[in-house]
């Protein structure tokens, strides 16, 4: 115990000294660069409609789309420059899209390729057509897009929703998944990727850690920070659920700054030794959950796969909640027990302040 004393100071400088780093990072980002793709696929006869939707910038770079496809400032540019780059787009999607009825496969052709925006972000519609030799039995889906031999992305994830083969139901692409069987996954081994992705998304999210941090040191005890927390998982999990059942929708680029501003905020209330802190959280935690739900939504459509998926996501991100409590309290605790505790755990308040203040600049002005 006495050695633990001792080695207080270096465990809490060592706890604060990713914020305290984040924070002096210029350019800072809020998360790892990651892309999500989202894809809806359908059979209809012999034919397996096939709509993809992915970053416009990332493919426009990466299929080498035309002199300022990348830079293309509206839709009217994005179109022209996809156009142009149709049978490239062809060649590349044929070879790391791929479907497979009964072992055999199916023939691919790109019939239509448009600009379309998500969440803020220009987004590209891909339309594949695939004629298969048949109009029933099993079917594979094989997805290799953004892959790692690409180089275009440190991470790539595709959500995908299916009706193939009298079977419904969604699935997760990544680079340890790249490919499935339309039914062939129980409930429980989808339930299990949705949670694995919301515990991923939590924690490589930089903008929910550091929010997290934020309660974790202006938390004057166990009790209140369980209820902080509690508040906080209540108002996140209900805009989550409302956003992906279609009954709200606030655009990326209003949320996005807003919760830069909530890990700023949050921050000084440390600083300055703020009171009555739960209506505050409750409604910083309906904009992170705001944020959640951009991962997920593929369709519109609402059934009882998107609920299961819903519903795994979110014990997913309280897991990745919890880890972090894990980690965090038992070196906070350690921190205050020692007589340099006011100038560290200031410190990376300060740092965590900061960095939701920078992140809030970039994304309101900068964007």
């Amino acid at each position: 115990m006495l050695l633990l004393r001792r080695c207080a100071p270096i465990l809490a400088l060592l706890a604060s000294l990713p914020a305290l780093l984040l924070a002096l990072a210029l350019p800072a980002s809020a998360h790892v660069r990651e892309s999500t793709g989202y894809s809806s696929i359908t059979a209809e006869g012999s034919e397996v409609r096939y709509t993809l939707s992915l970053e416009y910038e990332l493919l426009a770079r990466l299929v080498q789309l035309g002199p300022g496809a990348v830079e293309a400032a509206d839709d009217g540019a994005r179109q022209r420059a996809l156009d142009e780059g149709r049978a490239a787009l062809g060649d590349y999607l044929g070879e790391r899209v791929t479907v497979a009825l009964d072992g055999a496969m199916c023939t691919p052709e790109l019939a239509n390729a448009a600009p379309a925006e998500r969440d803020g972000m220009a987004y590209a519609q891909l339309e594949l057509e695939f004629a298969c030799p048949g109009d029933s039995g099993e079917y594979r889906v094989g997805y290799d897009v953004f892959s790692e031999r690409d180089a275009i992305v440190d991470a790539h994830t595709n959500l995908v929703e299916y009706r193939l083969g009298g079977h419904e139901g969604r699935a997760v692409m990544d680079a340890e998944t790249r490919e499935f069987t339309a039914g062939e996954g129980s409930p429980l081994a989808s339930s299990v990727r949705f949670a694995g992705m919301g515990v991923e998304h939590l924690l490589t999210g930089l903008d929910h850690v550091l929010f997290v941090v934020a309660l974790l040191i202006g938390a004057g005890s166990l009790r209140k920070l369980v209820g902080v927390l509690s508040m906080f998982t209540l108002a996140h999990s209900l805009t989550l659920a409302a956003a992906l059942l279609g009954w709200v929708h606030v655009p990326a680029e209003i949320v996005e700054p807003l919760i830069a501003l909530s890990i700023a905020y949050v921050g000084a209330e440390n600083l300055l030794g703020a009171k009555g802190r739960m209506p505050v959280v409750f409604l910083f935690g309906l904009l992170h959950g705001l944020g959640f739900a951009g991962t997920l939504q593929v369709t519109d459509r609402v059934d009882g796969s998107l609920m299961l998926s819903l519903l795994s996501f979110n014990v997913g991100i309280e897991a990745g909640q919890l880890l972090l409590v894990a980690v965090g309290l038992p070196l906070i605790l350690l921190a205050r027990r020692s007589r340099f505790s006011e100038p560290v755990l200031r410190g990376a308040t300060i740092a965590v302040a900061a960095s939701g203040l920078f992140w809030f600049i970039e994304r309101f002005f900068l964007a």
